[in-house]
Parts: structure tokens; C-alpha cells; sequence
């Protein structure tokens, strides 16, 4: 009998388990251009050019994509510069550090903590009290937009032992479990508790595939920073595989599969079927 290539399921919660195209990538592009140095943003971004920003790496935070944006978009407007502008920030290693040294660190420094606000305020809505401890600015919050990509149902089906390894404070990620309707040991959820869990870092694949006693995870997820965290694993000495989430014919898609992903699909219930054939990922052929 073959035994199966994983044991365990390691699972991004944005872009994975939960749409979250209605809520966080609206709050970045607006705390963005709340926030931004003059002239400003001006018309014509959306929340599509977040995604050569995602593609230079290091911005998983979306409080770091935004500041980003805020400080270098108006320089360049959206389209052809902003792109050219990404890649100089992934020749640069991208994240925050890459937009410092173009910026500046005072600069960052003054806009971060304003940015950082304005995400949390128009994510959160009346929440924010709860999720932040701030004073709460609007009737709605965008975390209300959130829509579940797959039921508990279907990620138990699997056989596999899965964690949440996600980029979210633990309240937002306590929020999105909530959204899912999904009961999770805390011991199976990794958030961006403190630095060594924020992706591109491996510590919290790592810290995870320990938890569920796991020496063959695969990671899903649906940014660069992702695959790099499971990469790293790999450098650790983690015998991880990724699993890339990513629209047919992205520029994203071209990116796992040039790094070495081992499935890429356009959804979570894709993969699946692509990974289990319709069986359970858990059982060794033939049993």
C-alpha cells in the first residue's frame, strides 16, 4: 500500500478558507488613501493592484501592504509604475524594510500607526471596542462581508488533522473561525500572536506541525509569503509540500508553480478533489 504524501493539513484562513475580498483588501485600499502622503492616491486604484504588492513579498500584514500603499502609490499612480515599483520592492526582499529605504523610516513611522487605525476601525465597525480596544467609528464592520469558502463539514472529510496558520490577530482570527462556524482547538490555531508566527517566517508551520505531531504537512495557502513559509520549513528540516490557492492563469498562479508548489487549484474544494480523488486524504491506497 502507498502511503499517503501528507499527514496533516496546514491551512491559510484568508483566500482559503474564508472570502475575504469584501472586507480587508477594502479597509487597505482605503486606510491607503485616508492616509496617504501628497498628492495622494487619486482615482483609479482598486483592490486589484494589491497584488503586485502581495507578489513582492512580505506584505501578509495588511496593515504593512497598506502603509505601503500610502507612502509610494501616489509617486507612481496605479498600473505600469506601481508594478515596476513592486518588483524594485521584491529586488529588495520586499516588506516593510523594502519600503523604508525607499520612504524613508521616519515616514513610516508616522504613517503606520494611522494606518493601522483606519484597517482596524473600518474592519472591526462596532467590534473594534472588542477586537482593539478602540472607540467604534462605524454602524457595520467589513468582517460582515466574509464569506465561507468551505464548510467544517468538508475539511473534516479530508481524514486529515488540520491547523489554522493565519496572518490575523488572534481576535480577527477568533472572528474569522466564527464566519467559518468552525470549533477549532486553540491549540491547532497560529496567528500573528508575535513576529516569528508572521509569514514569510517558518516558525509557525513549524510550531503547528509539531502541535499535531506532524513530520509531512501541507501547507495551502494563497500568497508568496505563504509558499516561503513552507519552504523555510523544508530548510528546518520539516518534510513540508505546499499547495497553492490562485485564480487560472494569475500571475500568482505562475509564481507556485515556478517555486515548486505541489498542487495549485483555484480553491480549497479544487484542491481536494485534485489531492484526494474523491477519497480520503487520510487513508493509504487500497485500505
Amino acid at each position: 500500500m502507498n502511503r499517503p504524501p501528507f499527514d496533516a493539513l496546514i491551512l491559510d484562513m484568508d483566500g482559503v478558507l474564508l472570502d475575504t475580498s469584501g472586507s480587508f483588501p477594502v479597509a487597505v485600499l482605503a486606510s491607503a488613501r485616508k492616509n496617504a502622503l501628497e498628492p495622494g492616491l487619486g482615482a483609479g486604484w482598486t483592490e486589484k493592484d494589491l497584488e503586485p504588492l502581495r507578489l513582492a513579498g512580505g506584505f501578509n500584514n495588511d496593515w504593512d501592504a497598506a502603509t505601503a500603499l500610502a507612502l509610494l502609490g501616489p509617486a507612481t499612480g496605479p498600473g505600469p509604475g506601481w508594478e515596476a515599483l513592486c518588483a524594485r520592492l521584491a529586488e529588495r526582499g520586499g516588506g516593510p524594510a523594502s519600503v523604508r529605504e525607499l520612504a524613508g523610516e521616519s515616514s513610516w513611522d508616522e504613517v503606520y500607526p494611522r494606518v493601522r487605525r483606519t484597517v482596524q476601525l473600518l474592519y472591526a465597525g462596532p467590534r473594534a471596542g472588542d477586537l482593539y480596544g478602540l472607540t467604534p467609528t462605524e454602524s457595520r464592520g467589513l468582517w460582515e462581508h466574509e464569506v465561507p469558502l468551505i464548510a467544517a463539514r468538508e475539511l473534516e472529510s479530508t481524514g486529515l488533522p488540520f491547523g489554522v496558520l493565519t496572518g490575523r490577530s488572534p481576535e480577527e482570527a477568533r472572528l474569522g473561525l466564527f464566519r467559518l462556524g468552525l470549533t477549532l482547538d486553540p491549540s491547532l490555531l497560529v496567528a500573528d500572536s508575535e513576529p516569528r508566527f508572521r509569514k514569510p517566517c517558518p516558525d509557525g508551520v513549524l510550531e503547528l506541525a509539531f502541535r499535531m505531531g506532524s513530520v509531512r504537512p501541507l501547507v495551502v495557502g494563497d500568497t508568496v509569503d505563504d509558499l516561503r513559509a513552507a519552504l523555510s520549513s523544508r530548510a528546518r528540516g520539516l518534510d513540508a509540500a505546499f499547495a497553492g490557492i490562485a485564480p487560472a492563469g494569475s500571475a500568482r498562479e505562475a509564481r507556485f508553480r515556478a517555486g515548486g508548489a505541489y498542487r495549485v487549484a483555484a480553491s480549497l474544494r479544487e484542491l481536494f478533489v485534485l489531492i484526494c480523488g474523491g477519497r480520503s486524504c487520510g487513508k493509504e491506497a487500497g485500505s
